[in-house]
């Protein structure tokens, strides 16, 4: 019902695993990311009344996530865990006869802001920590890092290779994700998101270190949240990326465990109950109306007051240094767009990332 459902080709990767040539409008919201906190608070804030009713759900990854359980959300609106794409997907090209590799060597994820919030800080003397810790790295960038010519200088000049996996709304976003996280030596970042959990899911060696770079109105408190909440991400050491070689096999098989139980792998669905969660086993106007109309409507509302958030999503939006104004900046990226188009069925390649 709402454009984020289709953000970063997930909409896509669950319809090629459905058995649909191309995806739907969902009846209800879909996660879209990994969050230190609740998803209804993170990412279902400017819906407060969808969950409310079994027509419109919303679609969690795992009701195991260590951040917030359906007891603890603060909402109170209930959920229901189906697991995340790239599970979804790594299930589509195992079938395939699909195995990981090591075969780009160490990739590094810089952890990015958004057009609303940017990340600051010295990305120069990050890219020289990397060069010296990893060597020249494939360095993935967010798409609008990549339009940033002292951000690409400085990564460059280090001697990465940069590459994008390109808007959140391209249907091949996840594709190019998953290339890069399941043929990597050691996935890193400076700071624990959404790639890093996906790399330690698929069994690559996933670790958390450097010059963290300041984002929004986050500190050093929420940074040792991290670090307490999932040590198993974390290096021993955070300035040099560095972990005693006796422990790190055990440390790389702890954190496959914990990002699989995150990203909800014992919550997957077959390919049928999958589309009936979805809303996809039969065609109803309902889910079309609330995608061009209500969803909408109902953001709009948010931004201008007439509507508010609960406790613990104004909490979560605050902490990332959020504000509702921040989004009349870009006053039409939220506005609904024709559907993505479909993958191909079965999903046989994985697609690699945009060269700078």
């Amino acid at each position: 019902m709402d454009i984020q459902n289709h953000y970063y080709g997930h909409s896509a990767v669950l319809a090629a695993y459905a058995g649909l040539s191309r995806p739907r409008h969902v009846a209800g919201l879909l996660q879209h990311g990994w969050t230190a906190t609740s998803p209804v608070a993170a990412h279902f804030a400017d819906f407060p009344s969808v969950g409310s009713s079994p027509r419109r759900r919303l679609l969690v990854w795992s009701h195991r996530s260590r951040a917030w359980s359906p007891g603890n959300s603060g909402d109170g609106r209930p959920t229901t865990a189906v697991g995340a794409p790239i599970l979804y997907l790594e299930r589509l090209l195992h079938a395939q006869g699909w195995t990981r590799s090591d075969s780009l060597g160490p990739v590094f994820v810089p952890f990015h802001g958004t057009r609303l919030v940017r990340v600051t800080g010295a990305h120069a003397d990050l890219a020289r920590q990397v060069a010296k810790v990893d060597g020249p790295s494939t360095v993935c960038l967010h798409h609008e890092d990549m339009t940033d010519p002292e951000i690409t200088s400085a990564w460059a000049d280090a001697g990465h290779r940069l590459v994008t996996a390109g808007r959140r709304d391209d249907p091949h976003f996840l594709l190019r994700i998953m290339h890069l996280a399941g043929n990597a030596s050691r996935l890193s970042s400076n700071r624990l998101s959404t790639a890093v959990v996906y790399a330690a899911a698929l069994g690559t060696p996933a670790a958390v270190w450097g010059d963290p770079l300041t984002f929004g109105n986050q500190g050093d408190d929420a940074l040792a949240m991290l670090r307490s909440t999932w040590p198993e991400f974390h290096t021993a050491d955070p300035d040099d990326g560095t972990r005693p070689s006796s422990g790190a096999a055990a440390q790389d098989a702890a954190a496959t465990m914990l990002a699989r139980a995150e990203l909800g792998a014992d919550a997957l669905l077959e390919p049928g109950p999958l589309r009936a969660a979805l809303g996809w086993s039969h065609r109803t106007p309902g889910p079309l109306v609330q995608y061009y109309a209500a969803s909408p409507l109902a953001k709009a509302a948010m931004v201008l007051g007439l509507t508010k958030r609960s406790e613990a999503s104004t909490a979560a939006m605050s902490a990332g240094g959020f504000s509702p104004w921040l989004w009349l900046r870009h006053p039409l990226a939220a506005l609904p767009r024709p559907l993505p188009p479909g993958l191909d069925t079965p999903v046989t390649t994985l697609e690699p990332p945009s060269a700078a």
